[in-house]
């Protein structure tokens, strides 16, 4: 009974503290108008959109969604970390008094109705924002709209416009013959992955690779279990390593060291190549706008003659517009480097 009277008392001070500053009508990215603040101080974010809303203001959020370790957190502002972890449970969320609720996710009927029946429930407003990363600067514009932040969101945009738009545009003229063929290797031992069209593996496709994968991607977190004799018929020239959150890169080892592993070709070739991940990945795990600069990365990697990027400038660029971190040039090489002693 005393856990149903708290509720509804955050509920009616929430609601309450909204009107008191005035309100305003967006629609949202899933076409739903929603009513939020006329000015929005405090946001809580999920974990695909948290790197964006971080990059926009570090301080709006009022949680965060990740763990940092000590290497990640060294990246981060204060502020950011001192933010209670939480991922949603719905006090949880009414604890912390958000003006609204940023919700980032595939935007069909499901994520829809989830957003309509959270709104309903906790009396705060929800918004849907798309995380796909051909609508970046639209997800940039919208978001900004929101927080009112136009300056901000045509420097998110810029960085955009300069790197992955012409990223995309090089990557379709890659004839089908000059193609690297990259498998994605996960989970502890390498043998999950995700296959082209899973947002867990967009950037192979954008860069203009071929994904090996011949799985069915598997909604939500996806990693589809694949076998050893599975990789060796699709023949990778490249293998790109995701290593857990980062701290030990025990999948980059173990593919390095296995005796199963080394009669795939890119172990042969030494072209097996942890993804930098600090401090969060640069290719996934989000899939949020972290993946801007990891598609820089892998252009980069996989097609040097065509992408020439001078990866330690562009690597301190990012974090400063990004990560509002200014990040020396000793820094940088590092991250670009992850690899570690096996």
């Amino acid at each position: 009974m005393k856990k149903v009277i708290s509720l509804t008392l955050w509920i009616l001070a929430i609601t309450t503290g909204i009107h008191a500053r005035g309100t305003r009508t967006v629609t949202d990215m899933g076409g739903r108008k929603v009513q939020i603040p006329a000015k929005v101080k405090s946001v809580f974010v999920d974990k695909h959109c948290a790197v964006m809303v971080y990059a926009f203001d570090p301080n709006i959020a009022v949680n965060r969604v990740f763990e940092a370790s000590s290497e990640a957190a060294k990246y981060l502002r204060k502020e950011y970390l001192s933010h209670p972890y939480t991922e949603g449970a719905d006090e949880e969320i009414l604890k912390l008094h958000p003006d609204l609720i940023i919700s980032s996710d595939e935007i069909n009927a499901q994520s829809i109705d989830k957003a309509n029946k959270l709104q309903e429930k906790l009396h705060i407003p929800v918004v849907l924002v798309e995380m796909n990363m051909l609508k970046y600067k639209q997800t940039f514009a919208f978001l900004g709209k929101v927080i009112n932040a136009p300056q901000r969101t045509q420097e998110l945009s810029a960085f955009i416009t300069t790197y992955l738009d012409k990223i995309g545009q090089r990557a379709k003229l890659i004839p089908a013959k000059s193609k690297v063929r990259v498998y994605y290797a996960e989970g502890p031992k390498g043998l999950n992955t995700d296959p082209s069209g899973s947002k867990h593996s967009q950037i192979i496709d954008f860069v203009g690779a071929t994904n090996v994968a011949q799985v069915g991607i598997i909604p939500g977190k996806g990693l589809s279990a694949v076998s050893m004799e599975q990789i060796m018929v699709w023949k990778p020239q490249v293998i790109l390593v995701w290593s857990g959150m980062f701290e030990d890169q025990t999948t980059y080892k173990y593919i390095l060291t296995d005796p199963m592993w080394s009669n795939q070709s890119p172990v042969k070739t030494k072209r097996v190549y942890q993804i930098p991940g600090l401090p969060f990945g640069w290719f996934d795990r989000p899939p949020g706008t972290n993946r801007i600069l990891g598609t820089i990365w892998t252009a980069n990697l996989l097609y040097p003659n065509i992408f020439k990027y001078d990866m330690v400038k562009v690597t301190q660029e990012y974090f400063r517009k990004f990560y509002h971190y200014n990040l020396s040039v000793a820094e940088a090489k590092i991250l670009l480097n992850p690899r570690p002693a096996l």
